[in-house]
């Protein structure tokens, strides 16, 4: 017997699918089809699954999706306006029971111009020369400058800098300075001001579009002038010092300092020894070298001490070693920088 009583089964005439309930002889069986009970002949039915596979699949209608025949837009370009270079000036709040006090002020560089600038930037106290970064910045992009303490208000300072563009242009000015006198009193004004604004930054603008060949110079601005979008006169050309390049070996002897050092005390020769030893330390680290020789001389080692512990502050400096050098013996460390 072709089927057994269980069997799935197909009525050929109606295509029907039912199942078998009962086996009356060999030619007949009892099949159920619905509620519907009734007999068969066997070459009235057929399994189902072959009819399943070989049945051509009904072809769904094409589902319309409103708006299908609406191209996607195309994507355009983000255009960026140039606006210019700014100072930006972000205060950090130190919190003390109900009062919120500046601790530092942060300078940030922001390039708002499609052009690309090399820049020297100094930091200024009591008319010493406490930082001096040298450094690229790129179109459209930001540049962390250095930090000030809240209290150094009190020491005059200055920020000076030069632009120079990074693409030669004979149109342009080979270079242009601007300078910005810290004065206290207005600065204080300007933190109530931002603070009663709730705004995180001042800003000031260091030029709109860089000057033309004949108007390189220098030009002053105050405090009084941070947050105003207005454009700064330019004055007299001044000369422009080619920018400081990094040293892999920087000899600290007073005589490679300064033509002019005898009878100058102790501590004032230790002070611009260091002071050296910082600009060229900072110009390393800006520049991702690898590594620094200083040469610092024995003596009392006091210039050593001070070194040593102005690198172990240093968190760019990977580890640093004083030990027999044929050349230098035990005059100059080693500094080995992480990047």
């Amino acid at each position: 017997m072709k089927y057994e009583i269980g069997d799935k089964i197909l009525l050929l005439h109606s295509k029907e699918e039912g199942t078998v309930v009962d086996i009356i002889n060999t030619e007949m069986v009892m099949v159920e089809v619905g509620k519907v009970t009734f007999p068969v002949y066997l070459d009235q039915i057929d399994f189902p699954y072959f009819h399943r596979f070989t049945a051509p699949k009904a072809v769904e209608p094409t589902r319309i999706v409103p708006g299908w025949d609406i191209k996607p837009e195309k994507k355009q370009e983000v255009f960026k306006e140039s606006k210019g270079v700014f100072l930006s000036v972000l205060p950090v709040f130190l919190v003390e029971g109900y009062e919120e006090n500046v601790q530092v002020l942060k300078f940030h560089l922001l390039n708002e111009t499609n052009m690309a600038y090399r820049f020297q930037f100094q930091v200024w106290l009591r008319n010493k020369l406490e930082l001096e970064i040298r450094n690229e910045i790129d179109p459209f992009k930001h540049f962390y400058l250095s930090d000030l303490l809240f209290e150094s208000l009190n020491d005059s300072p200055r920020l000076e800098f030069t632009f120079y563009p990074k693409e030669k242009d004979a149109t342009l000015a080979p270079a242009y300075q601007k300078i910005w006198k810290i004065k206290p009193k207005q600065m204080f004004q300007q933190l109530s001001e931002l603070q009663a604004r709730r705004d995180a930054t001042l800003s000031y603008p260091l030029f709109e579009k860089y000057p033309l060949k004949e108007k390189s110079a220098i030009s002053e601005f105050e405090t009084g002038n941070i947050g105003s979008l207005a454009a700064t006169g330019i004055t007299t050309p001044v000369p422009v010092e080619p920018p400081l390049q990094p040293k892999y070996e920087l000899d600290l002897h007073i005589e490679n300092l300064l033509t002019e050092w005898r009878g100058l005390k102790n501590i004032a020769i230790l002070a611009i020894q260091l002071n050296e030893f910082q600009r060229y330390l900072d110009l390393a680290i800006s520049h991702h070298q690898h590594s620094m020789i200083v040469i610092h001389g024995l003596g009392r080692g006091r210039l050593k001490e001070e070194i040593h512990e102005v690198l172990k502050q240093t968190a760019e400096v990977e580890r640093f070693v004083n030990e027999y050098h044929p050349r230098y013996g035990y005059g100059a460390t080693e500094i080995f920088f992480r990047h």
